[in-house]
């Protein structure tokens, strides 16, 4: 309580000598006639004797309206000018310059009030600036112009005042800038370019985030390199590598993995994988529990899966699957039942059956409407009466049939009315083991119109035992378009273990009436 009574300290005003001036307060320093007196020593030590003249002048029309943006822009250019001889530093108390010939500091006036040329200001800003000055410039030679009594050295003045301004103004042009290309053209450059080089990671930030999703996009893995990516995703957790893999092959991969490999790999790639192709091995218990997670999933085949796997548990695996189009049983599979109970995806348009499926399941099944594509590869249990129970509800749907070997339950005329149940398919796939000539005939065959019958293409195929090159001669298919039940067949493609001669008369006969609707016969081998 006793400070209060106590006086308090009055610090003593500054001073400090300056050359011509004498002692100078800081008061003095900051007021407004100081920065006159500045404008006209600056003058004197940078111009000639007319420019001087020059200063007196303005300094007079100054004083008439200190507060004018005239007075602002002289006092403006007149530091620029000056800023080669003596560096201006621009503090938050103000404005400051180092006189080199009294060797002390000055104060100029405060940095609210006034803004440097060399401050950090746009460079457009700047330009603008001194082209207003440069106008302003000429508003004062007029006025220096009437009161002076020196015509001559007014006129040199501000000539020379115009040309300084004018160089100013080229050192400040605001340089074009270049067009950065954006984000999403350097996206689908990269999308379109052939190969992704992990030396893209390399280049910058934008095309690290930019490449490595397409990098891991698809990869290209065999048995040297699976456990060294397997490795890659599963210690990089907080990268999420998985992510971003949309299609994962491991079709190629023979006796390297391990069922926890693929089974992790799953669940790491389980939010945007949509195609998935099953090794041969290492598929058993654990990833078929891993799949349950992949929802996005649209292309599933279990083709080549060589282990044992329960159709039970696969389609309690799949029946989330709400956007699967493509689904191919795997060849190994047992136990069918709950068959009744699963309903299937609703977007399915690809199904593969194989393995072993029962003629139960093929027969009380309730097959989507959606199926377009349907294949029949090694049911060793399903005979001819499940296939047309099958195609009775979905063959007027399907636009491709393929028939594989072997189909043990099939006899040698089988698949002789499957054109009586399909009438719209594109491709079929017959094998000459389960069909025979009268697949072809008038009764079977029927004429329709080309919108009917839209078939394009036949593949006939054989496994090359004895007898049966002699089932279908070139001439059944001859007599068919010939009468106009294939009336858009374009490509016969026939398997050369059927034994047909090219140089026969019945192959000719066929050649020519398939060149009549512009199509052709192939041989394969």
């Amino acid at each position: 309580m006793a400070n209060k009574t106590r006086p308090k300290k009055i610090k003593a005003p500054y001073r400090k000598y300056v050359g011509g001036q004498g002692y100078v307060t800081q008061t003095q320093q900051s007021s407004p006639s100081l920065s006159s007196n500045f404008i006209e020593t600056t003058l004197a030590k940078t111009d000639i004797t007319t420019n001087q003249e020059l200063s007196q002048t303005a300094d007079d029309s100054i004083q008439e309206d200190p507060k004018s943006q005239d007075h602002q822009h002289i006092v403006d250019f007149i530091k620029e000018k000056n800023k080669n001889k003596s560096d201006i530093i621009e503090t938050p108390q103000g404005l400051y310059y180092y006189d080199e010939d009294t060797d002390t500091i000055i104060h100029i006036k405060n940095s609210d009030d006034i803004t440097l040329p060399n401050s950090k200001l746009d460079r457009s800003e700047r330009a603008k600036h001194f082209k207003l000055m440069m106008k302003n410039n000429k508003k004062y030679s007029k006025h220096i112009h009437h009161n002076s009594h020196n015509h001559q050295q007014d006129n040199s003045s501000t000539i020379a005042l115009t040309n300084d301004a004018n160089e100013i103004i080229k050192k400040e042009q605001v340089p074009v800038l270049k067009m950065k290309l954006p984000w999403e053209i350097q996206k689908l450059v990269l999308f379109y370019s052939e190969t992704i080089d992990p030396n893209f990671l390399l280049v910058c930030q934008t095309w690290y985030f930019l490449s490595m999703p397409l990098l891991y996009h698809s990869p290209q893995l065999t048995s040297r390199n699976f456990n060294k990516f397997v490795d890659t995703i599963i210690s990089n957790k907080k990268k999420k590598l998985g992510e971003s893999i949309i299609e994962l092959d491991l079709s190629t991969i023979l006796q390297s993995g391990k069922n926890s490999f693929v089974s992790k790999l799953l669940r790491r790639s389980s939010i945007n994988l949509q195609k998935f192709i099953a090794p041969q091995t290492s598929f058993g218990y654990a990833p078929l529990v891993s799949l349950k997670s992949c929802h996005q999933l649209k292309y599933l085949d279990l083709g080549l899966v060589s282990e044992t796997v329960k159709l039970q548990e696969l389609l309690s695996a799949i029946k989330n699957f709400t956007k699967l189009t493509h689904l191919s049983f795997p060849r190994s599979s047992i136990d069918c039942e709950g068959f009744r109970e699963f309903v299937w995806p609703q977007n399915l348009e690809y199904l593969k059956l194989s393995g072993g499926i029962t003629n139960e399941f093929v027969s009380e099944t309730k097959w989507p409407k959606t199926i377009k594509f349907l294949e029949f590869s090694y049911c060793p249990q399903v005979d001819e009466h499940s296939i047309y129970t099958v195609l009775s509800q979905i063959g007027d749907n399907l636009t491709h049939l393929y028939i594989h070997y072997p189909m043990p339950a099939l006899r040698e005329n089988s698949l002789d009315y499957v054109f009586r149940y399909c009438s719209n398919l594109i491709v079929i796939q017959l094998m000459v083991d389960y069909v025979s000539k009268w697949a072809f005939s008038e009764y079977m065959l029927t004429k329709l119109t080309p919108k009917q019958r839209p078939l394009k293409t036949i593949y006939l195929q054989s496994s090359g035992s004895l007898g049966l090159g002699a089932k279908i001669h070139p001439d059944d298919f001859t007599i068919a378009l010939w009468e106009k039940r294939l009336p858009c067949l374009k490509n016969i493609s026939v398997s050369s273990k059927l034994g047909w001669n090219t140089e026969s008369d019945g192959v000719e006969d066929l050649v020519s009436a398939i060149e009549e609707q512009d199509g052709s016969l192939y041989i394969s081998y």
